[in-house]
């Protein structure tokens, strides 16, 4: 088992399926800074996945699709800040009925599309490219694990690195994190703090838009309904976490990751009963969580 942790393969399905995790988790961080809990971030997953991989599949472009997906997340958080932001109603409850709503949408928008199928493997979508780097992929263990990913990972690293300049070099980092940690001080100087939370989700939902496109566009290949299987809610676990530091949230949602792939490869290395073995990710995140809240109340009494 210890060869089969050490391999490249091993670490190169731990970065695939830490991917979307990452995302998400940018998308928890991005919202959490801004003073608002995006949990609809599982839900707008789904829906950018079915809409990156019917949209893509129909007009034959990858890109297109990647961009509507994007807009897919944006629209349910628009639809978030439109609850909890304009209407006043508490972020929490409106991420669960958006949550809800996306399961029940997700559903609809591929039967009416593709004539009551509950999956669009009829249609698959047409996938985001990888990207190979000459000689650099070639090293041991860890080329073809950081040097011919694909392109979403690449992506994803540049999220990270604008997120560290937008949070610490911006004066709109200032403001998302002003709105988040000290509103009050905000509007006394004439900064909105209702806009700067709607430009935030706005940003998390390009995050959970392309964690979503991953899924179907890149991972699978077409959308299946619960292929987000939660890991919106890991992502904002690995934030949790990761206290709100870009760095040290991607590495906890690498953690999740490799727990994730565990429980799927493990099954063909392990004697362990795979049901099991599907309980790991989430047992994982339990823990994860109990830790944080209990280091977190720890500090506060102290």
């Amino acid at each position: 088992m210890l060869e089969w942790i050490l391999s490249e393969s091993f670490l190169t399905n731990v970065i695939a399926y830490a991917i979307p995790i990452i995302f998400a988790a940018y998308a928890s961080l991005i919202s959490n800074k801004a003073g608002i809990s995006a949990i609809n971030i599982e839900g707008a997953i789904s829906v950018a996945a079915v809409t990156g991989a019917l949209v893509s599949h129909f007009t034959g472009s990858w890109v297109i699709g990647l961009i509507c997906a994007m807009s897919a997340g944006i629209l349910m958080m628009m639809l978030l800040a439109l609850a909890a932001l304009q209407l006043r109603a508490d972020s929490f409850l409106s991420g669960i009925a958006l949550n809800t709503l996306a399961t029940g949408a997700c559903l609809l928008i591929v039967k009416g599309v593709l004539d009551g199928r509950t999956d669009s493997s009829t249609a698959p979508s047409v996938p985001v490219p990888s990207l190979k780097l000459p000689l650099l992929s070639d090293i041991p263990v860890i080329g073809k694990a950081i040097f011919s990913q694909n392109l979403l990972f690449y992506l994803m690293l540049i999220a990270l690195a604008l997120i560290v300049l937008l949070l610490n070099h911006t004066r709109l980092g200032v403001q998302i994190k002003t709105a988040g940690y000290h509103p009050e001080a905000g509007e006394s100087v004439g900064m909105s703090t209702r806009r700067t939370r709607a430009i935030a989700l706005m940003i998390c939902g390009m995050m959970a838009g392309l964690g979503g496109a991953y899924l179907s566009m890149a991972s699978l290949g077409y959308f299946s309904a619960g292929m987000v299987s939660g890991r919106g809610f890991i992502g904002i676990a690995a934030e949790a976490m990761g206290a709100g530091m870009p760095i040290r949230t991607t590495l906890f949602a690498l953690l999740f990751g490799a727990v994730d792939y565990f429980a799927v490869g493990g099954q063909t290395v392990l004697s362990f009963p795979y049901e099991l073995l599907n309980t790991l990710p989430y047992l994982m995140t339990l823990l994860a969580l109990t830790l944080y809240a209990a280091a977190h109340n720890k500090r506060k009494r102290g």
